[in-house]
């Protein structure tokens, strides 16, 4: 087995450190889960998600 380049773990690192900088709107989501998991919908918690999914995508592409 080959160990994986630079340009093969980079990416991950980059998305680990935009989940890292936006860590409080993550954990709002995973709270927001974790108190309706019982009774979750589709768009339960979908207000969240998107503030985080916004969040991470703007650090990608910094």
């Amino acid at each position: 087995l080959s160990h994986p380049t630079m340009t093969t773990v980079r990416p991950a690192a980059k998305l680990m450190k935009a989940s890292f900088t936006c860590a409080e709107l993550g954990s709002a989501y995973g709270q927001c889960v974790l108190r309706t998991y019982n009774n979750i919908s589709r768009d339960t918690c979908v207000r969240e998600f998107q503030l985080f999914r916004q969040c991470v995508t703007a650090q990608l592409r910094k």
